[in-house]
């Protein structure tokens, strides 16, 4: 699964994250050209940490768009590490990191 792409950027301590998960977002409910049902394949889960440490967490579920967008913010400093790992219904693992700027 491709990376995910983070953009982290510090102003006046407070840091704002874009986070941009590709992936292709199935629900399951879905028919293809040929009338069958497109087996679901979402991600189910996320969490972000911030120099190793848990920031938050998120349950994700098929409503999520194709290719999510997230965006957030929290307290942080320039030079910090922010990583994101996410995990979909199919069990695959995704992980990107960006220092913050």
């Amino acid at each position: 699964m491709s990376l995910l792409r983070i953009v982290a950027v510090e102003d006046q301590g407070v840091v704002s994250a874009k986070v941009i998960i590709p992936h292709p977002n199935e629900s399951g409910m879905r028919r293809d050209e040929g009338g069958n049902i497109v087996p679901a394949h979402f991600v189910q889960e996320a969490e972000v940490k911030l120099n190793g440490d848990s920031l938050f967490e998120m349950q994700l579920g098929p409503s999520v768009s194709r290719n999510q967008f997230l965006q957030y913010r929290f307290k942080g400093k320039m030079g910090d590490k922010m990583s994101v790992m996410c995990k979909d219904n199919h069990g695959v693992v995704f992980t990107g990191e960006a220092l913050v700027k």
